[in-house]
């Protein structure tokens, strides 16, 4: 289920870019600032001046920054670090009905391979988030110039009123973090390179890495080129973006490498294990102190070849560990593992 990025050895140094872009770290703020609690940052949106207004109007937006993001907040023509004024300069400069349909993106209202808009898909999909929300796609469909100088100036405002003085004070940090990784990839391979970027990251084979989301794909950057953005407000997520006729796009966290991610393989293994009531049973079993499956058998009243079969299950899921003691081999629970799948399982099983 991973997402492989092919063609690593292919792809000429010249074809890579860095970008500080301020614009692509204000998406990645709002997004935290739109499901705080998931990025471990309530204290922080709650301390940010923003006015009342200016947070209700946010409020009417959030879709734009989503999992899905508009183009702009994911990908940059430029290299180096932009300046606010340039980057919004050149949005105000465009038709406003080429700004809306980059804002309707996130709504799903185009295949990923496609430049074209299903307006009565994106008009669907905006009615689910409320009536405020569907009325203001409908004008971004119908009539985009006033909708887009409304979102525009959002986007100035949140400028002046906050973004402004974090963009001052982290983008030469950022715009340092990028050229490193452009050199890395020059000097160690793409490979090594991206691996570098995020746990989520690791090498498969010579010409190509995966890319641990849970989403099967397949993309060849051998033919494309690759844009670097490191970013203060992404994680914990690692955002791949694939936009026809642009650069494939990795925004990434700019403090590097954090704990590593289990594959999609993994987590289902350890669900399929857990999926027979029995078996958190013998887990309960296991959780205080190391049992055979004799042993377990007796005091649970199961089967003995059934006990077996299922702490094979759960010593192959890694959620038990075995261990040999003379003639015997006593099992016991792998609380970090278990702990992976949540802390009420947990909890549940420890009672």
């Amino acid at each position: 289920m991973p997402t492989v990025l092919a063609g690593v050895t292919r792809l000429e140094p010249e074809r890579i870019r860095h970008v500080a872009s301020p614009l692509i770290e204000l998406g990645c703020a709002l997004h935290v600032l739109a499901e705080p609690a998931h990025h471990d940052r309530v204290d922080w949106a709650a301390s940010l001046p923003l006015s009342a207004e200016l947070r209700a109007e946010l409020a009417q937006w959030t879709w734009t920054v989503r999992a899905v993001r508009a183009r702009f907040f994911a990908t940059s023509a430029a290299t180096g670090v932009p300046t606010w004024t340039d980057e919004l300069a050149a949005l105000r400069s465009r038709p406003p009905e080429d700004v809306a349909a980059e804002l309707v993106r996130p709504l799903r209202g185009r295949p990923l391979s496609s430049r074209s808009i299903d307006t009565d898909a994106v008009q669907h999909w905006a009615r689910s988030r409320g009536r405020s929300v569907a009325a203001l796609v409908e004008s971004l469909l119908t009539s985009p110039a006033e909708p887009v100088r409304r979102f525009l100036d959002v986007l100035d405002a949140c400028w002046r009123e906050w973004f402004g003085e974090l963009w001052e004070a982290s983008h030469d940090t950022l715009a340092a973090r990028g050229r490193q990784d452009r050199d890395l990839a020059v000097r160690d391979g793409l490979g090594t390179m991206l691996r570098s970027l995020d746990s989520a990251i690791d090498v498969r084979d010579a010409d190509s890495v995966v890319v641990q989301k849970v989403q099967s794909k397949r993309i060849d950057i051998g033919t494309r080129s690759l844009l670097l953005v490191p970013s203060n407000y992404i994680a914990p997520h690692l955002f791949v973006g694939e936009i026809p006729g642009e650069p494939v796009t990795v925004i990434y966290p700019a403090g590097g490498r954090a704990a590593a991610v289990p594959t999609a393989q993994q987590i289902r293994a350890r669900l399929d294990a857990l999926a027979s009531p029995d078996r958190l049973q013998v887990c309960r079993a296991v959780a205080s102190e190391a049992r055979t499956a004799g042993e377990i058998a007796a005091l649970w009243g199961l089967h003995p070849t059934q006990v077996t079969r299922h702490l094979r299950a759960l010593t192959r899921a890694g959620l038990v560990t075995a261990e040999r003691q003379g003639r015997f081999v006593a099992y016991r629970l792998n609380n970090d593992a278990l702990t992976t799948l949540g802390t009420d399982l947990l909890t549940l099983i420890m009672r």
